[in-house]
């Protein structure tokens, strides 16, 4: 029986005495056509390595596995490693740890190319990005569901309200791209909108300096955080110096009254190489 179907959610469920978690954020996916588009999109090759981020009940992880490929899955909720560990105790390809993969040292991958997917919550999709941002891994692609509206605010443009360190850590990277509509029925529990799964394709030469990595992750999220506030109010803070800030934006050729959402990625790799370079 397929994992993403409302009778194996709702038998698997019962078997195990759970219900849905709500501080996980838990929707089981129970339509596989949605399961076959998603790996489709992600077109595993054969020397590449896939990781999942919150496997939950396996619906995505069973197709990953019966198409042989390579898989590392972390996931947070106890009840669900245990499901899963049993479950897929015959895949020689499937390693699974009980572990919030924002806590896990990605550098034993250093050798390997990577494709990640992952159904979690939105509110970690930013850390996960910066995480794979700063990790100077060879990834190929990253994978991933939200909520219809989330992605109006994925997609801003630079000057909107809805412009973001994720907008800015997205085109560093690469493309994103829609890889189909989800409705809130493909669910169990049903969320109250439509989903939409998307694709991030790593395809721009990002630095391999994780150093230079962190440091854009860092001065960008700074300099959000005051969106009302102009950059030099921003860059200010974090430099807890204002004569700093004010001769950072001279060297880097930024007006001291541009608010943040008005700086393009070009903008914010400029600052940031400056402030490496005065470290």
């Amino acid at each position: 029986m397929k994992i993403a179907s409302k009778e194996f959610v709702v038998k698997r469920m019962t078997e195990l005495m759970i219900t849905p978690k709500k501080h996980f954020s838990q929707n089981f996916l129970t339509d596989f056509e949605v399961v076959k588009d998603a790996i489709d999109s992600l077109d595993v090759k054969e020397d590449e390595q896939v990781i999942e981020v919150g496997p939950g009940l396996g619906a995505l992880t069973q197709e990953l596995l019966d198409r042989n490929y390579k898989v590392d899955a972390y996931e947070i909720d106890q009840d669900m490693v245990n499901h899963l560990s049993s479950y897929f105790i015959k895949y020689p390809n499937f390693s699974l740890q009980n572990i919030d993969f924002l806590k896990v040292d990605l550098n034993k991958y250093q050798d390997k190319k990577i494709k990640f997917i992952s159904n979690v919550p939105y509110n970690i999709t930013t850390p996960l990005i910066e995480k794979i941002v700063t990790s100077s891994l060879d990834i190929k692609s990253f994978e991933f569901m939200v909520q219809k509206e989330v992605y109006d605010r994925i997609k801003a443009k630079v000057g909107t309200k809805d412009y973001a360190p994720l907008n800015i850590f997205i085109e560093y990277v690469g493309k994103l791209s829609v890889v189909r509509k989800v409705s809130y029925k493909c669910f169990i529990p049903m969320p109250n909108v439509d989903s939409i799964i998307l694709k991030i394709d790593f395809t721009n030469e990002i630095s391999k300096d994780s150093k230079f990595n962190k440091l854009f992750v860092e001065v960008t999220k700074a300099s959000f955080l005051l969106r009302r506030k102009t950059i030099l109010n921003n860059l200010t803070s974090y430099f807890r110096n204002k004569e700093k800030a004010l001769d950072i934006l001279a060297k880097a050729n930024i007006n001291t009254l541009t608010r943040p959402e008005q700086m393009t990625l070009k903008d914010f790799l400029n600052l940031t190489e400056i402030i490496y370079q005065n470290k």
